[in-house]
């Protein structure tokens, strides 16, 4: 089944929406970097999908792959970056850009985002 047809199939009931205020719907499915509701960042519609996540102390990065995408278990690759903040950002950016060039600014947000999570502050004396 083509990706555009299977979002057009999923598009308006799913059980990853989330309807929020004022008509705002949003998307908690594996997958989608922004967690916003459309076609561009479907982890469920899309084979090319990335995904970042906390893994522990450590940032886990996700690319699904196009040829066993109809094969849960060989569908995704699954990496863990055991590096500093910047250094983290530059995988990411290396990988998505070389991978889905259009979702480059939303791993990087996201990468920030759960690296900056996971960061353990000092403690003050």
């Amino acid at each position: 089944m083509s990706s555009q047809l299977l979002w057009e199939v999923i598009k308006n009931h799913n059980s990853f929406m989330r309807k929020g205020v004022k008509g705002l719907v949003f998307s908690a499915e594996p997958g989608n970097l922004y967690n916003k509701h459309s076609y561009k960042f479907s982890g469920l519609a899309n084979t090319k999908t990335v995904d970042i996540q906390a893994d522990g102390d450590y940032v886990k990065f996700s690319v699904g792959r196009t040829k066993t995408a109809q094969q849960p278990r060989k569908s995704k690759h699954s990496e863990v970056i055991k590096k500093d903040g910047r250094a983290v950002l530059k995988a990411v950016g290396k990988q998505v850009q070389s991978y889905r060039p259009d979702l480059k600014a939303a791993a990087l947000a996201r990468a920030s985002a759960v690296h900056k999570s996971i960061r353990v502050r000092k403690a003050k004396k």
